[in-house]
C-alpha cells in the first residue's frame, strides 16, 4: 500500500510539471524512471521534457481504395491518434499524411497542382471533445480554427487542429481522414503513375504538436508514427475521362538541332484539345530547365516547334502531352516521356600526312553533323595541339615541331560547345606513325691513276703495269633521316694485281675523320669477283647528320694483259632508315680503259724496194723506190725516258739466184748525214714521248734507209737481191 501511493503521488507531480510549463508529455513508466534517477533535481527533468516529443498514447493508420462509378481508383487515407493520459499541448495539434512519392512527385514545384489537389480532398477532421470524446468537422472547415495545407519539402498533407483542448483519458481521439478521385485528379494534370516497387503506395502518418515543426514525420516516435502501404500496384482512371500517355520524340536529336518534333499515341478525343509542353534542360547548365508550352498536335497527331535557340550536345528533352477540356477549366496532363539526350556522332579523322623535315600536319575528317569542331593532335603522348577543322573537312597544323620520323601522332576531332567554347564531345583517335624518311645517300666512285710524278690523277684510262686507286665514297644528304645498318659492297676487278689493304674512313658533318674497322674481303662465287664488305651492326655508328660520309680506298696494278680491256669498278650500298627498314640497295659501275704500259713498236716496215737500180760505176746512194709502211713507235711507259731507235743487218744483201752477196750494202741517213748499218746495231733516231701517242718516224730524203752500192764483180745486170734489217727499240742509254 504504501508502494502504490508513493507511484500515484509521483504521477501527479509530474502532471502537475507539465500542465504548469504547457510542453510535451511521457509515458507513465518513463516519468517514473526519471523521478527515480533524477531524484530532487527538478528542473534538470523539465529542460528535457521541453526537448520530447508527444509519445503517450498510440497512432493508427490506414489506406484504403474503393472503386468509382467509371472504374476509377478513390484512395482514403486515415490517421487516428488516441492518447492514454490528459495532457494539454503546447502550440496547436498537427497531424501529418505522407502520400506516396508518385503522387508528391506530380505536385512538387506547382503550387497550383497543390491547391488542386487540396481542393479535390474530401474528409474529416476529428479533435477531442470534453463529456462526448470527440468531434468531427469537413475537413476544409475553416470556421472552427482548422487549417489544411501541403509539405512539398515532406510530401504532406498536414491539419493544424485549433488551440489545444483537454483530452479525457481514453475517450476522445484526434483523426484525419480524406479521400481523393483519382479520375478527378487526372482531369486537373496529376497524374499518377504506376507504383514504383511495383506492389504498392508506401505512407506515413504522425501526430504532433506546432512547436515541433514539420520534421516530425521524419522521425521514429514510436506509436505516434505508423506507416503504412495502399496496396494498389497501379492507380486507375477509370472509363470517364480519356486516357493521354506520353509522346514520343523523333530521334534522334542532333547537336545544333532547331526542330523538334513527334507524335502523340492515342487518338484525341473531340472534347478536348491537345498541345505539347517540351522540357528542355541544357548540359552545361547554363539556365534553368527550359518550359516550352502550347506547341499544336495536328489531326493526325503530329506536332512540331522551332525553338529559339538550338540544341547542343548533351542536352536533354522530354515531352508531356496537356488535353484541355474544351467547356471546363478541366485539363490532362499526361506521364513525361523518356528523356532524349541530345547527340552528336563525330567521325574521326580518316587520314593524315606528315614527313619528317616538316612542322606540319594535314589530313581529313569530314563531319555530317552541324557544329564548331576543331582537331587536337597528341605527339608522343605530350603536348596536345589544337587546330580548327574546316567546313571541307580538311585541317593543317602549322608550327610544330620538326617530325624526325618514328613519332606516334594521336588525333581526335573535338566537337565545341557553341555555347562556352568548351570541349564536348570527342571522336576515336586515330593513331599513325610518322614515317622514317628514306635516307638519300650520294655514290661516288672515282678511279685515279699513280703518274710520273707520284700524284694521283683521275684519267679516262690507264696502263698495264699502272697503280690504280678505286674509292668509293657515300654520303648521307638530306635531313633528318637516319641511315642505320649500312652496307658497303666495293668489287674489286680481275686484272687487279699487288692489291692493297683497304681502308675506310668516316667523316662527320664537321670533317672529323674517323677510321672505321670491320671491312672484309670476300668472294663473290656468282661472279668469280672479290669484293670488299663492311656493314655497321651498332646503332651509336649510325648517320643522323647530313654530310656524314664514308670513304672505302684501296689500290692495285694494272695486270700486264689486260692492254685493251677495261677495268669495271662496281659497288653496292646499302641500309636501313630510322626505323631499321631495309632500304632499296643502289647499285653503282664505271670502267676505265686500259692501254699499252709499254714502250713498243706500233708498226714498222715490212718491206723496202730499189727497182732498176743500174750497175753502179762509182759508189753510188739510192733512194728506196717502195716503203710499204712507216715506222712508229708508241710510249706507253708511265714515266717516260728517253728511247732509242737502232738498226743492224741481220743478212746481208744476197742475189736471190746465186751465192753472190754484198755486204753493209745500206747507210741509215739521218738528217742528211748517212751511217753504215753493220752488223753492230747503230742509233738510228732517239727520242723522249711527252706522252703516249705514237711517235712517227719520218721517212724521206733527208731521214730514212739508202741503199749504198760500190762497183763490185757480186752485182750483176738483172740480178735480184734481198736483205734483211733489224729495228731495235731501247729505253737503255747509250
Amino acid at each position: 500500500m504504501k508502494r502504490k501511493w508513493l507511484f500515484l503521488f509521483l504521477v501527479g507531480l509530474m502532471l502537475c510539471v507539465l500542465q504548469i510549463d504547457g510542453y510535451h508529455v511521457f509515458a507513465e513508466d518513463e516519468i517514473v524512471n526519471e523521478q527515480v534517477v533524477m531524484g530532487d533535481e527538478q528542473p534538470e527533468m523539465i529542460r528535457d521534457a521541453q526537448e520530447r516529443l508527444v509519445t503517450v498514447g498510440s497512432g493508427a493508420l490506414s489506406g484504403t481504395y474503393a472503386t468509382g462509378s467509371t472504374g476509377q481508383s478513390i484512395i482514403t487515407m486515415t490517421y487516428t491518434y488516441t492518447p492514454t493520459l490528459d495532457l494539454s499541448l503546447g502550440g496547436q495539434p498537427i497531424i501529418m499524411l505522407q502520400l506516396p512519392a508518385e503522387i508528391a512527385n506530380q505536385i512538387n514545384g506547382s503550387t497550383a497542382k497543390q491547391q488542386s489537389f487540396l481542393s479535390l480532398l474530401t474528409g474529416t477532421a476529428t479533435l477531442p471533445a470534453a463529456l462526448v470524446g470527440s468531434r468531427s468537422y469537413d475537413i476544409h472547415d475553416t470556421t472552427h480554427g482548422f487549417s489544411l495545407a501541403y509539405s512539398s519539402t515532406y510530401n504532406s498533407v498536414y491539419v493544424t487542429f485549433p488551440t489545444n483542448t483537454v483530452s479525457l483519458l481514453g475517450l476522445s481521439r484526434w483523426a484525419v481522414n480524406f479521400s481523393f478521385d483519382v479520375a478527378a485528379l487526372y482531369q486537373k494534370g496529376i497524374t499518377i503513375p504506376p507504383a514504383s516497387n511495383g506492389l504498392n503506395y508506401p505512407i506515413k502518418g504522425v501526430f504532433g504538436s506546432s512547436t515541433d515543426g514539420l520534421n516530425i514525420i521524419n522521425l521514429v516516435l514510436g506509436n505516434v508514427s505508423q506507416s503504412g502501404v495502399i496496396a494498389l500496384p497501379s492507380m486507375s482512371i477509370g472509363t470517364g475521362v480519356p486516357n493521354v500517355t506520353a509522346p514520343i520524340l523523333n530521334s534522334p536529336l542532333l547537336n545544333l538541332q532547331s526542330t523538334v518534333s513527334g507524335k502523340i499515341q492515342q487518338t484525341q478525343n473531340s472534347a478536348y484539345t491537345y498541345t505539347v509542353q517540351l522540357t528542355i534542360t541544357r548540359s552545361d547548365g547554363t539556365s534553368a530547365p527550359i518550359i516550352i508550352s502550347s506547341i499544336p498536335v495536328d489531326a493526325s497527331g503530329n506536332f512540331s516547334t522551332v525553338l529559339a535557340s538550338a540544341l547542343q550536345y548533351g542536352d536533354s528533352v522530354s515531352a508531356l502531352i496537356i488535353a484541355q477540356s474544351k467547356t471546363t477549366s478541366n485539363y490532362i496532363q499526361s506521364p513525361s516521356s523518356a528523356t532524349q539526350a541530345v547527340s552528336w556522332p563525330i567521325q574521326p579523322v580518316t587520314s593524315s600526312l606528315a614527313t619528317p623535315g616538316s612542322t606540319q600536319l594535314s589530313g581529313t575528317a569530314a563531319q555530317t553533323i552541324a557544329g564548331t569542331y576543331q582537331v587536337a593532335l597528341q605527339i608522343n603522348a605530350g603536348t596536345i595541339y589544337t587546330t580548327p577543322l574546316n567546313a571541307n573537312g580538311s585541317f593543317q597544323f602549322s608550327n610544330l615541331p620538326m617530325f624526325n620520323g618514328g613519332e606516334t601522332v594521336s588525333l581526335s576531332v573535338q566537337g565545341l560547345s557553341n555555347r562556352t567554347g568548351l570541349v564536348l564531345v570527342r571522336s576515336t583517335s586515330y593513331n599513325q606513325t610518322i614515317p622514317y624518311l628514306t635516307p638519300a645517300i650520294s655514290v661516288v666512285q672515282t678511279i685515279e691513276r699513280l703518274n710520273a710524278q707520284g700524284n694521283w690523277e683521275v684519267g679516262s684510262s690507264v696502263v698495264t703495269g699502272q697503280t690504280i686507286r678505286y674509292t668509293l665514297t657515300t654520303t648521307l644528304t638530306n635531313q633528318p633521316s637516319t641511315w642505320s645498318q649500312q652496307l658497303l659492297k666495293a668489287y674489286v676487278p680481275n686484272g687487279i694485281t699487288q692489291l692493297s689493304p683497304v681502308t675506310l674512313t668516316r667523316t662527320s658533318n664537321t670533317g672529323v675523320q674517323t677510321p672505321v674497322l670491320g671491312t672484309q674481303l670476300l668472294t663473290d662465287s656468282n661472279l668469280n669477283m672479290q669484293y670488299w664488305y663492311y656493314q655497321n651492326t651498332l646503332p651509336i655508328n649510325n648517320f643522323t647528320q647530313p654530310n656524314t660520309s664514308f670513304k672505302l680506298q684501296y689500290t692495285g696494278v694494272v695486270a700486264q694483259n689486260m692492254t685493251g680491256q677495261s677495268l669495271p669498278f662496281s659497288s653496292v650500298v646499302g641500309g636501313a632508315d630510322g626505323g631499321n627498314t631495309a632500304i632499296t640497295p643502289q647499285n653503282n659501275a664505271n670502267s676505265i680503259s686500259v692501254g699499252d704500259g709499254t714502250l713498243r713498236f706500233v708498226q714498222s716496215p715490212q718491206q723496202i724496194s730499189f727497182k732498176s737500180i743500174p750497175v753502179p760505176t762509182k759508189t753510188t746512194t739510192y733512194s728506196p723506190s717502195i716503203v710499204d709502211t712507216s715506222l712508229i713507235v708508241a710510249d706507253g711507259r708511265v714515266a717516260k725516258s728517253q728511247w732509242h731507235l737502232l738498226v743492224r743487218e741481220n743478212l746481208p744483201m744476197k742475189s736471190t739466184t746465186t751465192n753472190k752477196t754484198i755486204n753493209q750494202a745500206f747507210v741509215y741517213r739521218k738528217n742528211g748525214q748517212d751511217k753504215p748499218i753493220t752488223a753492230i746495231a747503230s742509233e738510228a733516231y732517239a727520242y723522249t714521248s711527252p706522252n703516249n701517242n705514237n711517235v712517227v718516224i719520218s721517212w724521206n730524203q733527208q731521214n730514212g734507209v739508202f741503199l749504198n752500192l760500190t762497183p763490185s764483180v757480186n752485182i750483176n745486170v738483172n740480178e735480184s737481191y734481198t736483205a734483211q734489217l733489224q729495228w731495235i727499240l731501247s729505253d737503255a742509254p747509250l
